[in-house]
């Protein structure tokens, strides 16, 4: 999980000791949801490459062994693989790893990449793709991609298992928001019975009419914000809000 430095913490209006006990808790908040597994909303009025960033850190790092399940609807082949880790780095190969779940439409693969030498490890990559008219084909695709990281782990790990779905901003384009919501359901529950973290991308501001209605529907929002790295010594920073603790951070350095 991204998180930022101990400094940035709280609501910003109390004393040092204060700030530091926001800071303590949203670090046991975390360890919560590492522990159980979560699903995670990340939206913000941000630039894409910010979301990309993002997906990239909550699929994890290299220091241990990890698998990885990528759904994309709208992510072209240099967000993917800008958001995986170096196979060099990496516990495992690509192939035994990582796996994408295609449901762009249209239909166009994201693990091709041609001649293009900036994103070579994509052919190692196992990509499905799912043409499917109520997203009962990408449940499924989903589902058993799960059980066989499940079978070739010998049972998983608490949140071993990083999924990401982006973006939800193209299933809603093309499917009723009622389809979307049961799709939704339906996936957050196979990362919870796998404590897995899951991810899912909406480009659509914090205090949005579509956000507000989704929040009950995952264990934490992380809000994305790009920032002036002229005034800052970073880019980019993250709020997280998380409802059944009552919490929410102040801004954090992405």
């Amino acid at each position: 999980m991204s998180a930022g430095s101990s400094g940035h913490w709280g609501d910003g209006s109390g004393s040092d000791a204060t700030e530091s006990d926001a800071a303590t808790r949203f670090l046991d908040v975390l360890r919560e949801l590492k522990a159980d597994g979560c699903n995670l909303l990340v939206v913000g009025d941000a630039p894409r490459r910010l979301f990309t960033e993002t997906s990239g850190s909550l699929l994890g790092g290299t220091e241990e062994r990890r698998y990885r399940l990528l759904a994309v609807t709208d992510a072209s082949p240099q967000s993917v693989v800008e958001r995986l880790p170096d196979p060099e780095e990496m516990a495992g190969t690509f192939t035994e790893t990582t796996e994408i779940i295609n449901h762009a439409s249209p239909p166009r693969s994201v693990v091709d990449a041609g001649d293009r030498p900036e994103v070579p490890t994509l052919d190692d990559i196992s990509e499905r793709r799912v043409v499917d008219p109520q997203l009962a084909g990408l449940q499924a695709e989903i589902a058993e991609s799960m059980a066989a990281f499940n079978r070739h782990a010998g049972s998983l790990g608490p949140t071993q298992l990083r999924v990401g779905v982006d973006s939800l901003g193209a299933l809603f384009e093309h499917y009723d928001d009622d389809v979307v919501s049961r799709c939704l359901q339906v996936i957050t529950g196979y990362v919870s019975d796998y404590d897995a973290m899951g991810h899912y991308v909406l480009t659509e501001p914090y205090g949005s009419e579509r956000v507000e209605r989704l929040v009950g529907e995952f264990d934490a929002v992380v809000e994305v914000r790009a920032v002036d790295s002229v005034k800052h010594d970073h880019h980019a920073e993250e709020r997280w809000h998380v409802p059944s603790h009552d919490l929410t951070t102040n801004w954090l350095p992405l």
